[in-house]
């Protein structure tokens, strides 16, 4: 009997983890959905609704290099970064995560033809991921 126990509980436990794991995965892909049709879209408003208070950003295109700038200036530069470079395709590149850390590289391809590589980190705070760090360097 206390062997069915044992057993039912650790088989309780293991249901448990894996829906919180499955839970914090599909939240993850949600966000990483978000991100892209933001990008693809050229929406600097709903991509900076995922950025930490305060990020690095850097366009070399644009000469934009801020170590440090806040939300809602990036989210005006990335407004303008949008108009100048109108969107056709972004797509996912590589992707990983190490330590509350996700980083992804991807292609962001503009209306004329050329195309950006893009760089971006995500930190996990608070069980949702925020943006810390965006980069844009044009092929």
């Amino acid at each position: 009997m206390k062997n069915s126990k044992n057993i039912f509980f650790t088989l309780f436990v293991l249901c448990t983890l894996c829906g919180f794991m499955s839970g914090a995965n599909s939240r993850e892909a949600e966000i990483a959905e978000i991100i892209r049709g933001s990008i693809k879209t050229g929406n600097a408003h709903t991509l900076a609704g995922h950025f930490e208070r305060h990020l690095e950003l850097v366009i070399d295109a644009e000469q934009v290099d801020f170590r440090h700038v806040g939300e809602g200036q990036a989210e005006l530069i990335l407004k303008n970064f949008f108009k100048k470079y109108p969107p056709k395709d972004f797509k996912y590149g590589f992707q990983g995560m190490a330590s509350k850390v996700r980083y992804c590289t991807a292609t962001y391809q503009v209306a004329n033809g050329s195309n950006f590589q893009v760089y971006i980190l995500m930190r996990v705070t608070d069980k949702d991921y925020r943006i810390n760090t965006l980069h844009f360097k044009k092929e």
